[in-house]
């Protein structure tokens, strides 16, 4: 079945493959960098340089979702972010928006069922793949 958000998302994901938000660049972490070695060979390992875990912003998405594994929370869009806390598999989270990080990895701000921010989830742990909505260059 395909995620209805889908094909929107392949093209913005496509056309965004260079976004890079100020103060989030840096090597993604075991998992991504597996990723990121098959979709970019090559890439360096330069200095990670996360962003702020209480990232201040309205919600964009506001569909929800669940952890599809345990899920690491980042302050940022990368793998060697700091992890803020672990979710359960099952937890659900409302999606905000997403990013593309450095390798082409998205990732998804996510917020508690209350609303209140959590922070950066990669996607391959969130259902539908995470969020559909990009997020804002601030």
């Amino acid at each position: 079945m395909t995620n209805p958000g889908m094909f929107g998302r392949i093209a913005a994901v496509t056309g965004a493959a260079a976004l890079v938000f100020t103060g989030l660049s840096g090597p993604a972490g075991a998992a991504e960098r597996q990723a990121a070695s098959a979709a970019a060979p090559g890439l360096g390992t330069s200095a990670v340089t996360c962003g702020n875990a209480a990232w201040p912003h309205e919600p964009y998405d506001g569909r929800t979702g669940k952890t599809t594994a345990r899920a690491a929370v980042h302050t940022g869009p990368y793998g060697d972010c700091t992890v803020k806390a672990y979710l359960p598999i099952d937890t659900k989270v409302i999606f905000d928006c997403y990013t593309v990080n450095d390798y082409g990895n998205t990732w998804t701000w996510v917020r508690d069922p209350q609303g209140a921010s959590i922070g950066w989830v990669y996607d391959a742990y969130l259902s539908s793949g995470g969020s559909n909505k990009l997020c804002p260059k601030y």
